[in-house]
């Protein structure tokens, strides 16, 4: 993986890169992995140009295509719409979790100036419907455990929280130094937090 980008990648980057690319591309909670698979190619049509869903993927598409390049106007009466249209919270959380962290993946790639990833053959295995049950739906449209903000908006698909987790810490920070004002790597921490704002802005990021 990454054998042709321009830069070599961190190991501990590229590790968790492969844990991600091979979770993202699996069978999922809700979802199964032919299902995953085009939820990844509809949000890289997005990306790519596409300025209208994939009628043919649905609403699970037309979620994949918004949360790609519009997820700032994904609101509460979208959210209830989709669901009115067949694609429930659970299913919409976990197309949520799988965009968010494709992003990372292709973003990072393409950042190193490496080719974007093929998908693999496809794992029939059945989807695990592994759901937290105390996972209710509160001042947010989708069900979570607690609290409601990164990294626990996904919680309510503990494999998915796991995954968001595994890969932000190594691409970021760990969770437990984000409030520690004298972290560094290889920049400082005012220079990370500079970056992160910059980017959730320009991105129009939201939770």
């Amino acid at each position: 993986m990454l054998t042709d980008a321009a830069l070599a990648p961190d190991s501990l980057r590229l590790a968790a890169l492969e844990r991600a690319w091979g979770q993202l591309t699996g069978p999922g909670v809700e979802l199964t992995a032919t299902e995953r698979h085009q939820v990844i190619k509809d949000a890289r049509a997005a990306w790519a140009g596409a300025t209208a869903p994939n009628t043919a993927s649905g609403v699970a598409g037309e979620a994949a295509h918004w949360l790609a390049i519009d997820a700032e106007g994904l609101r509460s009466d979208v959210v209830t719409d989709f669901e009115t249209r067949g694609l429930d919270r659970w299913r919409y959380l976990e197309i949520v979790g799988i965009v968010s962290r494709l992003a990372n993946v292709d973003y990072y790639v393409a950042g190193l100036g490496g080719a974007e990833l093929p998908l693999p053959q496809i794992d029939h295995a059945p989807p695990t419907g592994q759901r937290d049950p105390a996972a209710a739906i509160s001042n947010m449209w989708v069900p979570t455990v607690g609290q409601s903000y990164a990294p626990h908006v996904l919680d309510a698909l503990p494999v998915e929280g796991e995954a968001l987790r595994d890969i932000h810490e190594p691409m970021y920070v760990d969770f437990s130094s984000i409030r520690n004002g004298q972290f560094a790597d290889s920049l400082t921490k005012s220079q990370i937090e500079f970056l992160a704002a910059r980017s959730s802005y320009l991105n129009e990021c939201f939770y």
